[in-house]
C-alpha cells in the first residue's frame, strides 16, 4: 500500500488550500476500515524553493541535526532506493528502525516501507510541489504501527495513543523541515 490519498493526488493549483496553510501546517488523520485510523499527513507551506526542500528531504542522514528527538539518522544510497536508520528519543526505550525508501526525483516523492526494527508495518511517505510565489507545499504522511509497547499498554478503543503519535510525528517533521528551509535564503 503506497501511502496517498486525495490531498496528494490534488496540487495546490486545483485545489487552492493556500489562505488556510499560510496561517500555519494543517495535519489530516484519515480513517480505514472499520473506522480504525490509517494513517495521518501534515500539509505546509513553506517559503522556500522546491529544489531546497526537496534536498532537506532527501538528506535525511541529517534530520539529527534539527528535527526535534532524532538522536540517529543514517542513510545508505542502493539505485533510486534509500535505506535510513532512525533512532527516536522517546520515554521509556528509545525508538529504533530502519526504512526502505523508493525516490521518485522527478515527482520529488519518497515512499518508504519498514525494513526492520521498532515500528514494524509502518509507512512513510514525503511529496514537495511548487507553490506560488515561488514557495514549496510539502506533504508527509505516516502510517506508525507496534510502537512502545508503554503507549500501546495504554490505549484505548479511539486509538488517542495511535492518532497522537502519528499526528506528533508527521507535524514535528514538518515544521521542523519549514523552519531549516526558511532559515537561510
Amino acid at each position: 500500500m503506497i501511502l496517498l490519498h486525495a490531498l496528494t493526488l490534488l496540487s495546490l493549483s486545483q485545489l487552492d488550500m493556500s489562505p488556510l496553510l499560510e496561517r500555519g501546517p494543517m495535519v489530516l488523520v484519515e480513517e480505514g476500515t472499520g473506522g480504525k485510523f490509517a494513517q495521518a499527513s501534515a500539509i505546509v507551506i513553506i517559503d522556500a524553493p522546491p529544489e531546497k526542500v526537496w534536498g532537506l528531504v532527501r538528506t535525511q542522514q541529517h534530520f539529527k541535526d534539527f528535527i526535534p528527538k532524532v538522536l540517529t539518522s543514517e542513510m545508505k544510497a542502493s539505485g533510486t532506493d534509500y535505506e535510513v536508520h532512525m533512532v527516536i528519543d522517546v520515554p521509556g526505550p528509545d525508538t529504533d528502525y530502519y526504512v526502505r525508501y523508493t525516490v521518485d526525483e522527478a515527482a520529488k516523492t519518497m515512499t518508504g516501507c519498514w525494513a526492520k526494527g521498532d515500528l514494524k508495518a509502518s509507512r512513510w511517505f514525503w511529496k514537495i510541489e511548487a507553490a506560488p510565489g515561488g514557495k514549496s507545499l510539502l506533504t508527509h504522511t505516516v502510517g506508525l504501527k507496534n510502537f512502545s509497547g508503554i503507549a500501546q499498554s495504554l490505549e484505548d478503543e479511539n486509538q488517542t495513543i495511535t492518532v497522537g503519535v502519528n499526528v506528533s510525528s508527521v507535524l514535528a517533521a514538518t515544521k521542523a523541515i519549514k523552519k531549516k528551509a526558511e532559515s537561510v535564503k
